[in-house]
């Protein structure tokens, strides 16, 4: 069965938690190195908000129900990969929270000294309250396997690696897909409105 009963979730949920306090620690110490760049290393933050602004590029022009699919496959593929590579040791949600803390930081900033900080706010926070959520409990289960990974080196054996993997992707499918879908849809149609004026 993909999807996981209310209360199985709502306990995993509780197994998260030290996970997830550990993945919004390695966000915001992400963002901090992002206002360090900013601040010491101007040329560095300017690499930054270019390849962020190509990237965002590519999603320009779409249709906002096709614009709403891209970005809802875009996060959930990397999401997905983040608690899939979990399995090497928890490296790679690591790494995943650092750089997109740092990205943050560092085009936040630059976007609120050249365009105001209401307007940034505003082209992220209507979605990115129901996004991270879900991005950091993706990297919370990431976790969450690293740590299983490293016991089973230990005991030599992969039995408990393989359920900790199955039940991730489970609570992936049941509550992480529609909280990025519904993010999707926000950032299409809702933040798009209310950044459109400007």
């Amino acid at each position: 069965m993909i999807i996981m009963p209310r209360e199985e979730y709502r306990s995993y949920l509780i197994e998260l938690r030290p996970y997830l306090k550990t993945s919004v620690v390695f966000f915001v110490i992400g963002i901090a190195i992002g206002l360090m760049i900013v601040s010491r290393y101007p040329g560095l933050a300017g690499h930054f908000e270019d390849s962020v602004a190509n990237f965002i590029r590519t999603f320009r022009g779409l249709p906002p129900f096709q614009l709403a699919g891209t970005i809802f496959l875009n996060n959930a593929s990397k999401t997905l990969l983040a608690i899939t590579l979990g399995a090497l040791f928890g490296v790679i949600p690591g790494i995943f929270l650092l750089t997109n803390g740092v990205a943050l930081g560092v085009v936040f900033t630059l976007a609120a000294q050249s365009k105001g900080l209401w307007l940034s706010l505003l082209s992220i926070l209507p979605h990115g309250v129901i996004e991270l959520p879900g991005v950091f409990l993706g990297t919370s289960i990431g976790l969450l396997v690293g740590n299983q990974a490293l016991k089973m080196l230990r005991r030599r054996s992969d039995a408990a690696l393989m359920f900790e993997l199955k039940r991730g992707i489970r609570f992936f499918c049941t509550v992480i897909v529609p909280l990025l879908l519904v993010a999707a849809f926000v950032e299409a149609f809702v933040t798009a409105t209310l950044i459109s004026p400007y």
